[in-house]
């Protein structure tokens, strides 16, 4: 009987965080609060007006632009954003049975994801993200598995979402495939590796054919000699008093700022198990560092450092009693409704349509509205932003209306 009881409470707080997120990703229609999800969008919708691919963001991201175009064109932006929510919501499940040790129940490992604000909302955007995730955490599962065809399909599939996927990708199968190397057995490894790869390099093909098989649309300083801007991809010039402190400040705003502090006092139980040797373990480790890494010098939008969080959170459900697991779900949900800022930022253009870029800040302590409560407040202006690239389809895009109604 308390078998059944409590795996009733389990379906019941799964199915609650499920219906959380389906509810915000489909009120919040074409108000995103990522500014790259319309160019995902746009992308689909000028293939099929001109029949011209003209990719999302320089670089392209061909599955999303697929995926993420068709069901907004078909169904509307809230089904678009439900369907990367929903991709978002199954990676995490697959990671569990993937990375997880098994103390421990789903639920709560869902939870602790889910608590964080700004993972829960940012994955309720339709864009590439969480479609890149889902076929990364499948890749990971198939491998576990030992199909490593279907594991180098969805690897591939990943890349196909998100290029830069794949700094996580070649080096986790090395390290996954590390013992077998060493040994001079290295039929599966280069197996994993020439199937992820084409399946991935097949998708950007029209890409390399619109850029004249060149490699300047990465728009990578050391790949284009005529790119003017001082950073990375619209970040910050490439010093270090202006990388590091947006760095750190960007990486406490996102781990939380009650449970960043809380977690620094676990650090021991953190650090002595991801030193593990333990290739799971590993991979994990490295994911969490290269992902720093490059955060480090583009330390722009919150996606970027999302793998860098979800293995954190892996770690530290494997590595923390479920009792601090519970306290830091908790020290999360904190920022829900009330907050507090250390700095007062001042950006370049305070005009709503116009993407932040802050050119000072200064310490000030001050009490302020909780996430939660600052996104309730929040008008639709940033879906008024965006329907001004969306031509034709301008209107429907703003009210949540299926793109394929436009005249």
């Amino acid at each position: 009987m308390n078998y059944f009881n409590k795996n009733h409470v389990d379906f019941f707080v799964i199915a609650v965080i499920l219906l959380i997120g389906s509810f915000i990703a489909i009120t919040r229609g074409s108000n995103f609060s990522d500014g790259d999800s319309y160019s995902v969008i746009l992308s689909f919708l000028r293939y099929l007006d001109s029949g011209i691919y003209y990719p999302s963001r320089n670089y392209g991201h061909p599955i999303p632009e697929l995926m993420i175009g068709s069901s907004s064109y078909f169904f509307g932006t809230p089904i678009s954003n439900l369907v990367c929510f929903l991709s978002f919501f199954s990676s995490i499940v697959i990671f569990f049975y993937t990375f997880a040790k098994k103390n421990h129940n789903l639920y709560l490992f869902i939870l602790l994801f889910a608590s964080n604000f700004f993972l829960l909302f940012e994955n309720t955007n339709s864009i590439d993200f969480p479609i890149a995730l889902l076929f990364f955490s499948l890749g990971f599962f198939f491998l576990k598995k030992n199909y490593l065809i279907i594991s180098s399909v969805f690897f591939g599939f990943c890349i196909a979402s998100r290029a830069n996927f794949l700094v996580f990708i070649y080096p986790s199968l090395l390290i996954y495939y590390y013992d077998s190397l060493i040994n001079k057995k290295i039929y599966e490894f280069t197996k994993v590796l020439i199937i992820t790869t084409l399946v991935g390099i097949i998708f950007y093909y029209p890409i390399f054919q619109v850029n004249n098989y060149n490699l300047k649309f990465l728009d990578l300083p050391f790949i284009d000699d005529s790119i003017t801007t001082p950073g990375w991809y619209g970040g910050p010039e490439l010093k270090f008093e202006l990388l590091f402190p947006r760095f750190i400040y960007k990486i406490y705003k996102l781990v939380g700022v009650f449970s960043s502090i809380l977690i620094i006092f676990f650090y021991k139980e953190i650090i002595n198990y991801v030193l593990s040797k333990n290739r799971l373990i590993l991979i994990s480790t490295f994911i969490i560092f290269i992902n720093l890494l490059m955060f480090y010098f583009m330390p722009t939008k919150m996606l970027i450092i999302n793998p860098f969080l979800i293995f954190l959170y892996i770690s530290i459900f494997n590595c923390l009693s479920k009792n601090k697991i519970v306290l830091i779900i908790a020290f999360n949900l904190l920022p829900w409704f009330f907050s507090y800022n250390i700095l007062e930022i001042k950006y370049k253009n305070q005009e709503v349509c116009s993407a932040k870029e802050a050119i000072d800040a200064s310490i000030s302590f001050s009490f302020v509205k909780g996430n939660l409560i600052e996104y309730i407040n929040l008008d639709n202006s940033l879906s008024k932003c965006y329907s001004n690239f969306m031509e034709k389809y301008s209107f429907e895009f703003e009210n949540g209306l299926p793109l394929r109604l436009s005249k």
